[in-house]
């Protein structure tokens, strides 16, 4: 028999879109699949539009937790061999979960697949707005996820081998921000990545999107310093501190786009007080030092003594 799929769908005042998210894992070409919708405390009429789909789902609800805690309490509950996760005002193509079990199926070192996207807004039209995610940065998927979400549509397009998760651990639940690139990362140690690049995910863009100001990621990428300071790869103790250094220029950039370059400062004091081991690393400032010379003294290019 084909190995059993389990879809997490974590979904919170999400009324408007969420039986379009069932409907499309519902849709799928490949038959093996449990959806696992998880209702995070919504006020809305979300528990009514589900109760069509009573018979074809399995509802959950919990009091408000966030999300991270909403797909670990879905994953706890589930028996796939394989595990999808599906933000509630997101969309699958039909293929999408056939072409990611293919892949699984083919090649033993990959533990986790994911997909391209497109983009739509809240009607579902193709969307005009200019989004990508970040492009790969350094030779290492590793390198890469230490500062840069470079998995495409996120948590929408993957599929995950259950081991993976009971090996790794799962959502971190006292993260609000960057839960994502956490979990990627520590899959990353041990297993292989795949990209199936077609658009099988319909990300949508709409006014009430999770949006990442300035005191939502400073808690995330505080969080992602304090793991990578303490938990980096031997393999990768070279790149440490200057991932470092880039989340805090991604920090300084969001404040000063949010107008909150007070509280970027403040950060930096409260990492002084209560996480003096990176900041006040000799590395650290070597590797300031290093990239500083790099960007402000590096030759033009074509230069010739």
């Amino acid at each position: 028999m084909d190995p059993l799929v389990s879809v997490i769908i974590p979904t919170y005042n999400r009324a408007e879109y969420v039986s379009q998210a069932v409907q499309s894992v519902l849709n799928q070409t490949y038959g093996q699949i449990e959806t696992i919708v998880v209702d995070d405390g919504s006020s809305d009429s979300t528990p009514e539009v589900l109760s069509k789909y009573q018979d074809q789902i399995d509802y959950m609800y919990q009091e408000r937790s966030e999300r991270s805690k909403a797909r670990n309490e879905g994953f706890r509950h589930s028996k796939g061999d394989f595990i999808a996760f599906l933000d509630s005002d997101d969309v699958w193509l039909p293929t999408k979960i056939e072409k990611q079990v293919r892949v699984l199926n083919e090649y033993p070192n990959v533990g986790l697949v994911y997909t391209g996207v497109q983009f739509i807004d809240s009607r579902g039209a193709p969307c005009s707005q200019e989004l990508r995610w970040d492009e790969p940065v350094r030779e290492a998927l590793y390198e890469d996820l230490m500062t840069h979400n470079v998995i495409t549509g996120s948590l929408s397009s993957i599929l995950v081998l259950r081991q993976c998760l009971e090996r790794v651990g799962l959502f971190d639940e006292s993260m609000v921000a960057c839960e994502d690139l956490d979990l990627y990362r520590r899959i990353a140690k041990y297993y292989g990545f795949h990209k199936i690049d077609l658009p099988l995910v319909k990300i949508r863009i709409h006014g009430a999107n999770t949006q990442g100001g300035f005191a939502t990621m400073a808690k995330g990428w505080e969080t992602t310093i304090r793991k990578i300071s303490q938990d980096t790869p031997r393999e990768f103790e070279y790149y440490k501190y200057e991932a470092i250094i880039k989340i805090l220029s991604k920090l300084a950039a969001l404040s000063k786009r949010d107008a909150q370059l007070g509280s970027f400062f403040s950060f930096l004091a409260g990492a002084l007080f209560h996480r003096p081991n990176w900041i006040l690393a000799f590395g650290l400032w070597q590797a300031l030092f290093r990239l500083s010379l790099k960007k402000y003294f590096q030759k033009p290019q074509g230069y010739e003594d």
